[in-house]
């Protein structure tokens, strides 16, 4: 390979590189505290303070937009998401009995495919559970896994309109789950109540699979009350509140 290949080949695995690392690195400041929800985020600021290119800043912004951890305004830029705690618990009830008749209807339309993939996801969760190293990229796999169970549900029950509004509601939700899995390290309680969802699944018994599934949102509903006080003692000066691992 000439040094000119070798450079074009390099350029590209670079860039995406400093991406990834200025995503994961403003990703980190909002869910830490360090921005601040609604703050405004100046491109020139965070340039300087987080070393991050001009290019790969507004790619992270981009994506970060697409998680709802940011906001973007016209003419003013980018700021950190609101996080309404009392929206938030609204829009969780409506979870709850979307999630428990996505596994009431799935438990009849799953095909024995459909639940070797929620066996494996199962699976997966088991697998990073074994790590225990809580850092921002196991968080981020965490919360991936946990709502990838809820997608192959979702997408089992072949209705085409309860995908369309469950994911529109889990759109919304997407800040106030990274809060709670950054905030509230509920981690094995999590993947208990993940645990009991899939194997009411693949025994298609539908009463423990509604049951399994509305506890699983309930535990996030108190969850929320949690980050109310964890939110009020950092606006107070207090400590930050850190929950006993379950």
């Amino acid at each position: 390979m000439t040094s000119d290949t070798r450079d074009r080949t390099e350029a590209p695995k670079k860039r995406g590189v400093l991406r990834e690392k200025a995503f994961l690195t403003l990703k980190e400041a909002i869910l830490n505290g360090l921005l601040q929800r609604g703050e405004r985020l100046s491109e020139a600021r965070l340039i300087r303070e987080f070393e991050i290119g001009r290019t790969p800043l507004r790619e992270a912004l981009n994506r970060l937009e697409r998680e709802g951890l940011v906001v973007s305004q016209p003419n003013s830029g980018y700021s950190v998401a609101n996080l309404d705690i009392d929206a938030v618990c609204e829009l969780l009830v409506v979870r709850e009995g979307l999630d428990a008749m996505a596994a009431e209807i799935a438990i009849e339309t799953a095909t024995d495919a459909d639940l070797a993939d929620l066996a494996r996801v199962m699976d997966e969760i088991d697998a990073l559970d074994r790590r225990h190293a809580r850092t921002p990229e196991v968080y981020a796999r965490e919360l991936e896994l946990g709502l990838e169970v809820h997608e192959v549900i979702l997408a089992a029950t072949r209705n085409a309109a309860l995908i369309e509004i469950t994911r529109r509601v889990y759109d919304q939700l997407r800040l106030a789950l990274w809060v709670e899995v950054r905030w509230v390290d509920q981690w094995t309680l999590a993947v208990a109540e993940h645990r009991a969802i899939v194997e009411a699944m693949i025994a298609r018994d539908t009463p423990r699979a509604i049951a399994a599934a509305r506890a699983h949102v309930k535990s996030s509903r108190e969850n929320m009350q949690m980050i109310r006080e964890i939110a009020s003692a950092r606006r107070t000066g207090g400590a930050r509140l850190k929950m006993p691992r379950q």
